[in-house]
């Protein structure tokens, strides 16, 4: 019998130990392979924050809450939570909706040449990344908005606001492809039909505007091959945001710029609002996987200004320039209010059509000229007057628009008629002086027939649904663009002759509470829903 050779069985030994490592090398790396094809991508996220309705708003004002009032808005709060929120997700793309003009001092200045140019450079000091047009950008004209987004250190998307001759889309971007991560997402930006109606008509001369969902379709297509996620900016109401979601194939998210801070989900849709004036940011957090919306975390983020902020200083900077702009002129006391003036909110809340503010613009109106009517509407008061001592900057927050006073006539059968075409329209409801109305619901009567009482000054001219004196005239003032958009949108029908006076509706509310001082609190009784 031979003996054992030690050496061949130690090389016996290694290529065996050799063999069963290749094994589960083999087996690890077909397990990876498996896993690999069968387990799910890790998701990317994208947080979207979202604002609109700024309105000139750039200092903390007090809202009332059901703990009693609170500090709210603000650029340097703003500018508070933003930093919050970058510190805390990653690839955060903010983004304004529009309508940063009109409504205080601040969007009245001229910065760098352009007015309201403040309320841009704000934007860009906030660091946002993106904007799309209001229909208040353009108040101030159309030169004066294409000058806003040369201020913008980030693009101006906007796909439907066109001119008429070339069709070329208005200073603006159709939309933006965003890197962020490993994720691409496309925001494109459309305006609400109406926009012509909504701003004056010397301003939006030579453009028009394409149908929304028509524009979507005309440019998803290609947005949808180059992106992970389509993100619509929609400047329209909730209500029809929710249409195109449901019906615009190629749509994952819609933010819409309707002031109202709403929430839903359209077949997979996502539709987010949120208050404007600064109330809150929309904050949407989404996690995307295989170019497909996997989950989401939504929210309103309050934009409280008590306690301790931590602004990014050039913002902070900025709103101190602004507030010396303004200066001590505006800051002077011209009159005291006896109890909070405030603005309609109708339909919203269950608020009457008929508000404080609104009556007492109309009747400085009518005090103004000396006519029978006044007429005021509802949209065109934007901001309110807190009970105490009233300023000048105070006025003109509530009437920033440039406005001037305009007389014409109007028969027993026209007020009558305007009256009717205004419960049908059903917001942007007319404040009225001079005159006083009952009518029933829409639901009680058809067009024509809702209109049940109407005096002006004391003399009755409808009495149960009867027309006494059709063709009596009325002497009636208003404001220019109320009247301007007089047949397109509040009376049904032009008002014939029109006269300007000149006068400034703003100078006209300073020059009546320098005269008499004191808003003194009022019952609201001139427009009656009869239930």
């Amino acid at each position: 019998m031979r003996g054992r050779c030690p050496e061949s069985e130690r090389m016996k030994a290694t290529e065996k130990r050799a063999f069963f490592a290749k094994r589960i090398l083999l087996f690890a790396l077909a397990f990876v392979f498996w896993l690999g094809g069968t387990a799910p991508l890790r998701s990317e996220s994208v947080t979207l924050i979202h604002s609109n309705d700024i309105h000139g708003t750039y200092k903390p004002y007090q809202m009332k809450t059901d703990g009693g009032e609170r500090w709210v808005g603000g650029m340097e709060a703003a500018s508070h939570y933003l930093r919050e929120i970058r510190g805390r997700d990653k690839n955060v793309l903010v983004i304004d909706k529009g309508d940063i003009l009109t409504g205080t001092l601040a969007a009245d200045l001229k910065y760098q040449d352009v007015v309201g140019g403040a309320m841009m450079e704000f934007l860009n000091r906030l660091g946002y990344d993106a904007w799309s047009y209001g229909n208040h950008d353009f108040d101030r004209g159309q030169q004066n908005a294409a000058r806003l987004t040369g201020l913008a250190r980030f693009p101006t998307i906007m796909s439907n606001i066109v001119s008429k001759t070339g069709q070329k889309v208005f200073s603006a971007e159709p939309y933006r492809v965003f890197n962020l991560g490993k994720l691409k997402v496309g925001v494109i930006a459309v305006m609400e039909e109406n926009f012509l109606t909504e701003v004056r008509k010397d301003a939006t001369a030579g453009l028009e505007v394409r149908p929304m969902a028509a524009a979507l379709k005309a440019y998803l297509p290609k947005l949808e091959k180059e992106t992970d996620v389509t993100v619509v900016i929609a400047h329209c109401p909730f209500a029809e945001a929710e249409r195109i979601a449901g019906s615009v194939p190629g749509i994952d998210v819609v933010l819409v710029a309707s002031n109202d801070g709403q929430f839903k989900n359209v077949n997979g849709v996502l539709v987010q609002s949120t208050w404007g004036y600064q109330k809150t940011l929309g904050y949407l957090k989404l996690n995307v996987e295989k170019h497909k919306v996997v989950n989401y975390e939504q929210q309103l983020i309050w934009l409280w200004a008590e306690g301790d902020l931590n602004p990014e200083p050039s913002v902070s900077a900025l709103v101190k320039d602004v507030e010396e702009a303004i200066g001590a002129e505006f800051a002077k006391v011209i009159g005291q209010a006896r109890a909070d003036y405030v603005r309609s909110q109708y339909p919203q809340f269950d608020a009457p059509v008929e508000s404080p503010l609104g009556g007492w613009i109309a009747d400085v109106m009518r005090w103004k000229t000396g006519a029978q009517i006044g007429l005021h509407n509802s949209g065109a008061i934007r901001a309110d007057i807190k009970a105490g001592p009233v300023t000048k900057a105070d006025v003109f927050n509530v009437s920033p628009f440039h406005n001037t006073l305009i007389v014409f006539h109007l028969t027993g059968r026209q007020i009558k008629d305007l009256l009717e075409h205004d419960v049908e329209r059903d917001w942007d409801r007319l404040q009225v002086s001079g005159l006083s109305y009952r009518y029933l619901p829409k639901a009680v009567k058809p067009y024509g027939q809702r209109v049940e009482d109407v005096e002006v000054n004391g003399d009755i001219l409808v009495k149960q649904g009867v027309l006494l004196h059709p063709e009596k005239a009325y002497s009636v003032v208003s404001n220019d663009y109320l009247v301007g958009q007089a047949k397109d949108k509040y009376f049904g029908f032009a008002a014939a002759a029109p006269q300007d006076t000149g006068f400034s509706l703003y100078q006209t509310l300073v020059e009546w509470l320098e005269e008499y001082k004191t808003l003194e609190d009022r019952p609201l009784d001139r427009i009656v829903e009869i239930h």
